[in-house]
């Protein structure tokens, strides 16, 4: 199993945040789609941690949700 550097993690996500597609990532990288996505979740789960322990009592004023379903 190959293991991922920290540079290359990043260099997929800093692609990924620019805008391009997973596919346009992978032909940049030469890395799988499928581990592009293993890393797109890993970092997403990391984000929600980080959310959930440190943004608590945030005042609303006015929320604005865009293409929710009810």
């Amino acid at each position: 199993m190959n293991i991922l550097s920290i540079e290359e993690k990043a260099e997929i996500l800093r692609g990924l945040v620019e805008g391009c597609s997973i596919r346009s990532v992978e032909r940049m990288t030469g890395h799988h789609r499928d581990t592009i996505m293993r890393i797109l979740v890993e970092a997403g789960r990391k984000a929600q941690t980080v959310m959930d322990r440190y943004v608590r009592n945030v005042p609303l004023h006015r929320v604005q949700i865009d293409e929710a379903e009810v």
